[in-house]
């Protein structure tokens, strides 16, 4: 079975099968440590149209959506912060090998 404690549903279809995305769960539609996931097409179908979906599944894809951009850009933020420590870091080793060796 793998990593996974039962098989994940869909948040929307609550299909067991094929392929699936996610995001952290938390608010009001997860617990903290969990995910949420989703099929990508049925969030492109409630999105694409809303009017036909009840408003508790425009609700789950409005915070799919909202926690992807913030796990986005956190992951950006992450990222950028390491890179420059990396540099950094590479810059003082650069300068280290251009001192002159102590006898």
């Amino acid at each position: 079975m793998g990593w996974f404690s039962k098989k994940p549903k869909c948040i929307f279809c609550e299909a067991k099968k094929g392929l699936f995305h996610s995001v952290h769960a938390y608010g009001i539609y997860g617990e903290i440590g969990n995910r949420l996931y989703y099929h990508p097409e049925c969030l492109d179908m409630v999105e694409s149209n809303p009017e036909r979906h009840g408003h508790r599944m425009v609700d789950k894809a409005l915070h799919i959506v909202e926690l992807k951009k913030r796990n986005i850009a956190n992951t950006n933020q992450y990222i950028v912060e390491k890179y420059e420590e990396k540099i950094e870091k590479i810059h003082r080793n650069s300068f280290e090998r251009m001192m002159p060796k102590r006898s």
